[in-house]
């Protein structure tokens, strides 16, 4: 019984870490989709001149981050954290100043980097290796 004792305690500890890597994934994955559907919520009121609902729009999804901005520093690197921290700054200047052309490229670069973070953070052999 000895000699199964080590390689049923590695598997039940891969089979942890997997488990673990999953649900850091979903929980990413949950997290920004919620964000991203407020971030979606900006793009036509900015296409459409609407500022105020475009701030209106912005003030939740920021409200948002502050939730999200309590938990993704313990799974991911605090570079992505600044860009998307950057890109919210620079987007919230653009709309108080109604900038059309460059929220919309703001928003859109802000999108791609919260896109980016659950593909990133996955458990997948790309990542491992």
């Amino acid at each position: 019984m000895k000699k199964y004792a080590v390689p049923i305690a590695l598997f039940s500890l891969l089979v942890f870490l997997l488990a673990f890597g999953w649900g850091v994934y979903l929980f990413l994955e949950e997290s920004a989709n919620s964000f991203l559907n407020l971030a979606q919520d900006i793009i036509n009121p900015v296409k459409q001149e609407q500022w105020e609902k475009a701030k209106d729009s912005f003030a939740q999804s920021e409200k948002n981050w502050h939730k999200i901005n309590k938990y993704w520093p313990m799974i991911i690197h605090h570079q992505e954290m600044d860009r998307i921290e950057e890109s919210m700054s620079k987007l919230k200047g653009y709309l108080e100043n109604e900038d059309k052309t460059e929220a919309l490229a703001e928003l859109n670069v802000l999108i791609r980097y919260i896109r980016h973070i659950p593909s990133k953070e996955a458990v997948n052999l790309q990542n491992i290796f």
